[in-house]
């Protein structure tokens, strides 16, 4: 089967997309905090756009790792199978 061959590099690629994501928005996350600890927002309109477009990407990102996981378990399972 040829597209076999593709299964593995696509699934550590997305894997590698979801560590990517995860890091990015946890790393902003970090950088917004002040001394006390809590995220920091100019406005709580600014704090509800951001929050809700990171919820977003974060929810993408999760599910580009189960996606990837997914293809390396099918690609186990055909790898043990043939």
């Amino acid at each position: 089967m040829k597209t076999q061959h593709y299964t593995v590099p696509c699934a550590l690629l997305l894997i590698a997309l979801c560590l990517f994501i995860r890091y990015s928005i946890g790393r902003r996350r970090f950088n917004r905090r002040g001394v006390a600890g809590l995220q920091q927002f100019s406005s709580y309109h600014h704090f509800i756009t951001v929050t809700t477009i990171e919820k977003i990407i974060l929810i993408a990102g999760n599910l580009c790792g189960l996606a990837g996981l997914f293809l390396l378990a099918v690609a186990g399972i055909n790898h043990l199978k043939f």
